[in-house]
């Protein structure tokens, strides 16, 4: 059993109070209602067992979001600013939109690569959350950037393009609407932008030119040609249902194939039966000639309820057989760990048996909302590729994990791998030993080397329930805290995004 809110639990501080503040009151009254509220935060925080992973068929189109961030996108003309706007946006319509695949760009007078196309929504809303308008320095849009690397990034005949944008300052965009009819790019125009225009702010106030000028930016309307030409759209504002709308009537299969989806049966409804009943105890006779009984009832349900702590000694055997070599023991040990991160650890195993299919099948079982976490994942299961051939996957993977969180080993692995074709042999360990990195799956928590060699980079650097955790501090990683209000994208990206050329074959 596994609780899909356990946030929930903090709530439990609320019973010692409650006994607290009734102590003076009939004792088996307020002991059925602490047993009635404690069953009821038990339900919110949804119990579930989890079903066999089934696969499931999926198509749908390649939509490429393309967000302006040069400066003029700091103007305050729509609320709270034009760039701002649009992240909200963005997140709206990834999140109102599982079917088709979304890859997101960011342009100035360059384009760069922010995550490829996936229909990952927890990566997508992190991005958008992580873009930092504050770091991009960068006064001027070139859109035919923004288009050419739009038409690199999907194979689709008619891939979907959304600009988010303020229309630049082109007289004419004849050039690029005509591009975008060649190319077959369906251009959608989200104008962020009113025709009064805003100042915009700086470190003085308001920008100035170098006469000393007030800069105001205003809507270039000179955009909109190339949604015209290529049969797209214009949209007023930030308007994410209007874009959503837009997609579904532009639809096509520019992709199929199939998604493991993890199924839950949910447990709630139990808990619940019990508070109602704890609640009638409380108000009847019955419930006080039963009341001596509270007590070992309590225990019970507190055994329950904390059922992840009898996972020790299965994290412990697991992490004891893994460091010994004994892999397929301690894929069993793992297996009996219903969490993420047993799963992770079992993927491991799997991983170093030389399982790789069974592996990335297990990996892809995983859900997450913590971002290291997330990369980690990525990083294995590009390994998983790596080792079965499938190296555009891998690419793929790679590029995801670095866009989370930025390590030297997917980098390594990703140059590695650079010019790697499909079903082509690629021994790790000999041909391509100098390039591609040694550091491979592991456990999380995982302290010694196994016997088969290759430490890992792959250490959880967070608490979790994985094998050898135990006992284990929390490490704060400098390049992201889930404490902070805004996470940073790398450095890298930044520099990419404010200078005026990038490197296409290593756009992060």
């Amino acid at each position: 059993m596994s609780l899909l809110s356990p946030l929930w639990l903090i709530a439990l501080i609320i019973l010692p109070l409650y006994l607290w503040g009734a102590r003076r009151y009939r004792w088996h009254r307020q002991a059925w209602m602490m047993v009635s509220v404690f069953f009821l935060i038990l339900s919110l925080t949804r119990p579930v067992l989890s079903e066999k992973p089934i696969s499931v068929e999926e198509s749908g189109s390649d939509v490429i979001l393309a967000v302006d961030v040069s400066y003029s996108m700091r103007a305050t003309d729509i609320a709270p600013n034009r760039l701002e706007a649009a992240k909200k946006a963005l997140s709206e319509i990834v999140r109102s939109d599982s079917r088709d695949r979304f890859a997101v760009m960011a342009h100035t007078t360059s384009a760069i690569v922010l995550s490829p196309l996936t229909k990952d929504t927890e990566l997508l809303e992190y991005l958008f959350a992580s873009l930092d308008e504050s770091q991009i320095i960068t006064k001027g849009t070139e859109v035919m950037s923004a288009l050419e690397l739009a038409r690199k990034m999907s194979h689709a005949q008619h891939p979907l393009v959304v600009l988010f944008t303020d229309g630049g300052d082109e007289l004419s965009y004849e050039e690029e609407a005509a591009y975008a009819e060649e190319k077959g790019l369906r251009v959608c125009i989200v104008m962020l932008a009113t025709s009064g225009g805003s100042t915009l702010p700086s470190e003085n106030g308001s920008l100035k030119d170098e006469e000393g000028h007030i800069v105001v930016s205003s809507r270039n309307d000179a955009i909109n040609t190339i949604a015209e030409q290529s049969g797209g759209k214009v949209i007023e504002g930030a308007d994410a249902e209007a874009v959503r709308e837009w997609i579904e009537r532009e639809r096509s299969e520019d992709f199929a194939g199939e998604s493991t989806v993890t199924r839950y049966s949910e447990l709630f409804y139990f808990p619940l039966v019990l508070a109602l009943i704890a609640f009638v105890l409380a108000y009847t006779s019955v419930g006080e000639k039963v009341s001596k009984s509270l007590i070992p009832l309590l225990a019970l349900v507190g055994i329950s309820a904390n059922a992840g702590l009898l996972d020790y000694p299965y994290q412990t055997l697991g992490s004891y057989a893994y460091s010994h070599g004994n892999y397929e023991r301690s894929a069993q040990w793992y297996g009996r760990i219903d969490s993420e991160r047993g799963r992770f650890n079992r993927a491991a195993s799997l991983y170093k048996m030389g399982k790789y299919q069974d592996a990335l099948a297990m990996y892809r079982t995983i859900r997450s909302e913590e971002p290291l976490f997330k990369s980690k994942v990525f990083y294995n299961m590009a390994n998983c590729h790596i080792r079965l051939s499938e190296f555009e996957n891998a690419r793929t993977a790679l590029l995801k994990s670095l866009t989370l969180s930025y390590t030297p080993q997917a980098d390594q692995n990703l140059r590695a791998i650079a010019g790697a074709q499909e079903q082509k042999s690629l021994n790790v360990r000999k041909e391509k030993k100098d390039q591609f990195t040694s550091d491979e799956n592991k456990p999380t928590g995982e302290g010694k080397k196994s016997k088969e060699g290759g430490g890992s980079n792959m250490q959880s650097d967070i608490a979790s329930s994985g094998a050898g955790d135990a006992g284990k501090k929390a490490q704060a990683d400098p390049r992201f805290s889930t404490s902070q209000g805004k996470a940073a994208l790398s450095s890298k990206q930044y520099e990419l995004i404010n200078q005026r050329s990038v490197h296409e074959t290593k756009p992060w």
